[in-house]
């Protein structure tokens, strides 16, 4: 069974929060994002104004969620504790997917996956959830 994704509109303030503390490109193309357990793709929904995504999931199903809300990013099949794509962005966020890394070897994994795929000089953010999301209404 595939968890129901959060709507983009739940995200509206913590996009707003996120956004000015990333950093941008300083020529005319924009910076590099991928995100590692992007989900359903509901924080990208915010950051693809900004940024050009590669959003990646273990989950094929959240994949198809953040699809069709986020056509225009690249999406990718794979696990953050072990993915390699052969490439670097300029910024690398772990948003709070972080949260499903319940032991210290899957976070030291999750983690080198952020080093390996940022630039040199670049930026990994790493956000767990830290207020529970009123999912009852």
């Amino acid at each position: 069974m595939v968890a129901a994704a959060v709507a983009p509109s739940e995200y509206v303030e913590e996009a707003a929060d996120l956004l000015p503390r990333l950093p941008r490109a300083s020529g005319s193309q924009p910076a590099t994002l991928l995100e590692l357990g992007s989900g359903g793709g509901s924080l990208a929904f915010h950051l693809k104004r900004h940024f050009r995504l590669t959003l990646t999931d273990r989950s094929p199903g959240m994949l198809a969620v953040s699809q069709v809300i986020n056509p225009e990013c690249e999406h990718l099949p794979g696990d953050m504790r072990s993915l390699r794509l052969d490439r670097q962005f300029d910024i690398v966020l772990v948003h709070d997917a972080i949260m499903y890394a319940t032991e210290p070897l899957a976070v030291q994994e999750t983690l080198r996956t952020a080093a390996i795929h940022c630039r040199e000089g670049g930026t990994v953010a790493v956000l767990p959830r830290l207020r529970s999301r009123n999912v009852c209404g």
